[in-house]
């Protein structure tokens, strides 16, 4: 028989559990937003596709140090039959990443970070349009929430006017649109991958395929940058995977649909950086557009 002490323990476990989880989230949120803000924490002078190769070059270098330690997974890494998959997600990555820090660059962090969280309504779009699934009232409502709430920032962004204004808003709120899109075709892949790869194929061929991808273009459009500038970058790779590994490791606690909530901390970090660093007051605009996609998201997690 369970005695009611009995009940109290298990439940002040999974408190923990769940606790655990979410500082794991926030962990990763925190990581993947200093990746996000890296260009214009850096000062603006560097390319995004530069410092998107050094992140994924610097990534590269640390996932093969873990796979020389775990000597066992090589065989099977070599095995891969998806190789092609890996190289679209690797090319998704890197222009879905590269518009992401260029539009970190080009309009307060904030807004930027909010435009990324439309990665959940593009993979619902794709998810019907490519696996043939079903869309309910519910989320088409969400996806109308994160649609009114990409208007409502990219207004904010624009000079006053009426279509001409918006249209004179510069690149910024355009790539974060983009990247929102590209980093949504890579989930999309990375599901699939799941079922077939384990976790350190995957980083392998990611960070393997995105160098190569970038070695022609950095030829030609290499900024030079100080060694202490390129120190920092060469972090990105290693956070990036701390991330990941972060995020991975939440999941096996605790449910997707309980954890969603502490992922678009990731706005919050993104605002708490561009005041501190940079001085950003995110405006009133900022605040309602956040508001909409991230209840639209939250909306779409529960459908």
């Amino acid at each position: 028989m369970i005695d009611n002490q009995s009940i109290a323990h298990a439940t002040a476990g999974w408190g923990q559990s769940k606790l655990a989880a979410a500082l794991w989230v926030l962990a990763g949120a925190f990581a993947f937003s200093l990746l996000f803000s890296s260009g214009k924490l850096i000062g603006g002078v560097i390319p995004a596709l530069q410092i998107i190769f050094i992140r994924y070059l610097s990534g590269f270098v640390t996932v093969s140090g873990m796979v020389a330690l775990r000597r066992e997974v090589w065989p099977a890494i070599q095995a891969s039959q998806r190789r092609w998959l890996h190289f679209l997600r690797a090319f998704c990555g890197v222009a879905g990443g590269s518009c992401n820090v260029a539009a970190a660059m080009l309009m307060p962090l904030a807004d930027a970070a909010a435009l990324a969280l439309l990665q959940g309504m593009f993979t619902m779009l794709l998810a019907v349009l490519l696996l043939r699934e079903r869309v309910s009232r519910g989320q088409i409502l969400a996806a109308l929430l994160c649609l009114a709430g990409a208007f409502v920032i990219v207004r904010g962004n624009a000079p006053a006017g009426g279509l001409g204004a918006m249209l004179e808003a510069g690149w910024g709120p355009l790539f974060g649109i983009l990247g929102a899109f590209l980093i949504a075709c890579e989930i999309i892949l990375i599901k699939f991958l799941t079922r077939h790869e384990s976790a350190l194929s995957m980083l392998l061929h990611v960070n393997g395929f995105a160098t190569l991808l970038l070695i022609v273009p950095m030829l030609l459009l290499w900024e030079d940058a100080s060694w202490q500038q390129l120190a920092a970058l060469s972090l990105l790779g290693p956070m990036a995977i701390a991330g990941q590994l972060c995020n991975v490791r939440a999941y096996q606690i605790a449910d997707a649909a309980w954890l969603a909530p502490f992922g678009y901390s990731s706005v919050a970090f993104a605002a708490l950086i561009g005041w501190v660093v940079f001085g950003d007051i995110p405006s009133l605009a900022a605040w309602i557009g956040t508001a909409l996609i991230v209840g639209g998201g939250l909306l779409l997690i529960r459908r």
